[in-house]
C-alpha cells in the first residue's frame, strides 16, 4: 500500500450498514509512501497515526488522470469522434 497527502484511505464501516470508513492522509511516515499514514477522518474530524491492512483498506488517489488523447490512428479505427 502506497500513499501521498492528499490521497483518502477507505474502508469498510465500523458497523454493518454504515457505509465506508474515509479519511485523508495528512502526512506519510512510513518509506516510499508505505503506512503508518496520519489520518484525519472525514466522520468526526478527528486526526490519528495509523497502520491499516491492505486487505481492509484501499487507498483513493487525489490525482486526476490525464485526459486521453485520441489519435489519428485511433480515429481511423474507430470511426470520427463527431457523429
Amino acid at each position: 500500500m502506497r500513499a501521498t497527502v492528499g490521497d483518502q484511505l477507505v474502508g469498510p464501516g465500523v458497523r454493518l450498514g454504515f457505509g465506508e470508513l474515509i479519511g485523508v492522509v495528512t502526512e506519510v511516515q512510513g518509506r516510499d509512501g508505505e503506512p503508518p499514514y496520519m489520518i484525519r477522518w472525514y466522520s468526526d474530524d478527528h486526526e490519528a497515526l495509523f497502520s491499516p491492512d491492505a486487505e481492509h483498506y484501499w487507498i483513493r488517489s487525489h490525482k486526476i488522470p490525464h485526459e486521453m488523447r485520441v489519435t489519428s490512428g485511433a480515429l481511423h479505427r474507430f470511426g470520427s469522434a463527431r457523429r
